[in-house]
């Protein structure tokens, strides 16, 4: 099993950072070669300029997902193989008019999606290997301002906000053939 430390480094305020990673499935060797003086840092740089932002969405194995603004002002969705670091693959296209705001990876391969649309918030579940839409969640005028799971979580809760409501938290089952939106704290 391999498992990765990613690096961010930004500029300015601007939505732009580079990314590098390390494999830490041998950390206690890395750290040694690391001590020695003469030794390269264990960092490999997978985006070395600021010409656009990367977001960590998920991975498996040395496939790895991100949000980016990468020749897409509104987000989109791409794919890396760290194997093949120069070959980048849209799983999500951007939107002509909707902005991507996040991605989260749950229940195994899926995704819950966030587009700002017309001043409101959209919310879809959408496959992560293809980024095809699987479903679209009912939700009120207002703004998604937060969305919690991990990817092996099949419950989501999701943080909303609108004029009408300060506050509500939905919990989203997505076991269930069609997603289940409930209140979960008001």
């Amino acid at each position: 099993m391999m498992q990765y430390l990613l690096l961010y480094i930004g500029e300015g305020c601007d939505p732009v950072n580079k990314l590098y990673y390390c494999d830490i499935s041998n950390l206690p060797s890395i750290l040694e070669t690391f001590r020695s003086e003469n030794s390269p840092h264990p960092f490999v740089k997978l985006i070395d300029n600021f010409d656009a932002k990367y977001d960590y969405i998920a991975n498996d194995d040395t496939v790895f997902t991100f949000l980016t603004n990468k020749d897409a002002p509104k987000y989109k969705l791409v794919r890396v193989d760290l194997k093949e670091p120069n070959t980048w693959a849209d799983i999500l296209q951007e939107s002509e008019k909707d902005v991507l705001e996040s991605a989260c990876a749950v229940n195994g391969n899926q995704l819950i999606v966030s587009y700002l649309s017309d001043v409101k918030h959209l919310l879809q579940v959408r496959d992560l290997k293809t980024g095809s839409l699987l479903h679209q969640l009912p939700i009120d005028i207002g703004t998604v301002y937060g969305i919690s799971a991990r990817r092996e979580d099949k419950v989501v809760f999701i943080s909303f906000t609108s004029f009408l409501s300060p506050g509500i938290v939905y919990q989203c089952n997505l076991e269930t053939g069609i997603p289940d939106l409930k209140i979960f704290r008001e």
